[in-house]
């Protein structure tokens, strides 16, 4: 999910690309490269028949008057062995979610234009991006499946309305062909994504629009003594912004982080003993973090001021809306039975 941290790696735009649905771009994914399987059945096979005579005649009558007597009497091919029945072909799956079918030739279709979508930017399709193709058709399968359980439906106004407001952009037929689409894959993936953007908004109904927000500074530096004798002389008086410009690891601008609410920061260890400072002026204990590297740094927070109901920036709310998409994304998968027919490549 997104975070947001200062100069010291503490409070700008990052992404975690382990969920690929960001909030503000979710229907756009869902309805332009990451469109849901095709609900095709497989054509049964044609079983031969027998030609029957016209029903008004009653039966078939022989052409010899000798052989009428035998008329109405039904035909039996004898047989050794009773005949099984002609199996009707199943599609190929490339997974199964909760008994629903996503099927190959959809896969195949997704991962295609995922491949030319890479290429139009000049980029070769890298890691098991397969993978990523495959876990979106069936995160899609959940989400509709979700829709159901709450008698969500999109109706096929809706649906020809959106699609209208998209053909008044440009030139729409030659799109669809340009990313592989049909009109009827497309008019599917609009269905899909309207749909996804009202499960979205349920999901994410509860975010509010103000939370309790701090406003620290904070020192960084790379050796304990220093960070102990730093303390020392914060808590004795000394200016700590002027300290932070003079000794952080990164200085500049005082080590101000600016407003932030819980969940914001890049370093989850230094959240509970930020927002445990009460008063303007508190200071925390020098706080050990390890770095994925197993190398220690040492930081110091200070309180500028907090407020119990700040208004949310529109990053921090976007954020936090996110968060809320994820909570509820993760309990759709943990509560799924998934099967998995296609190697992607991915353990």
């Amino acid at each position: 999910m997104l975070c947001w941290h200062n100069k010291g790696n503490l409070y700008v735009p990052t992404s975690n690309m382990k969920n690929t649905l960001l909030f503000y771009g979710v229907i756009v994914l869902l309805a332009a490269w990451l469109v849901a399987c095709r609900n095709t059945e497989g054509v049964p096979t044609a079983v031969p028949t027998i030609a029957l005579p016209d029903s008004t005649a009653g039966t078939a009558v022989s052409p010899n008057p000798e052989n009428n007597s035998a008329a109405n009497t039904p035909v039996v091919i004898p047989t050794d062995t009773a005949v099984p029945p002609t199996p009707t072909p199943t599609e190929p799956l490339a997974a199964r979610v909760n008994g629903q079918p996503v099927y190959l030739a959809a896969y195949e279709r997704e991962l295609a234009r995922y491949e030319q979508a890479a290429n139009q930017l000049g980029a070769n399709p890298e890691g098991s991006y397969q993978t990523v193709v495959l876990n979106a058709l069936i995160e899609q399968a959940l989400i509709e499946q979700a829709a159901a359980a709450q008698g969500i439906t999109v109706s096929p106004e809706q649906v020809a309305q959106e699609i209208e407001s998209l053909r008044s952009e440009g030139d729409f037929d030659n799109w669809l062909v340009s990313n592989l689409y049909t009109l009827e894959e497309f008019q599917e993936a609009v269905r899909r994504g309207l749909l996804a953007e009202q499960m979205i908004a349920i999901a994410t109904a509860q975010v509010p629009q103000t939370a309790e927000q701090i406003h620290t500074r904070y020192l960084h530096v790379a050796d304990i003594n220093q960070a102990n004798e730093l303390l020392l002389r914060a808590q004795g008086g000394d200016d700590f912004a002027f300290l932070a410009d003079q000794f952080s690891l990164e200085p500049g601008n005082g080590g101000d982080m600016g407003w932030f609410a819980r969940g914001a920061l890049t370093i989850p260890e230094l959240e509970e003993p930020a927002f445990a400072l009460q008063n303007p002026g508190d200071l925390t204990a020098v706080l050990t973090v390890t770095g994925s590297d197993g190398v220690p740094t040492y930081y110091i927070l200070q309180l500028i001021e907090r407020d119990a109901a700040r208004p949310l920036t529109t990053d921090m709310r976007a954020q936090l809306l996110q968060a809320a998409l994820a909570e509820w994304l993760a309990g759709l998968w943990e509560n799924a039975t998934i099967e998995r027919f296609v190697d992607t490549g991915s353990s």
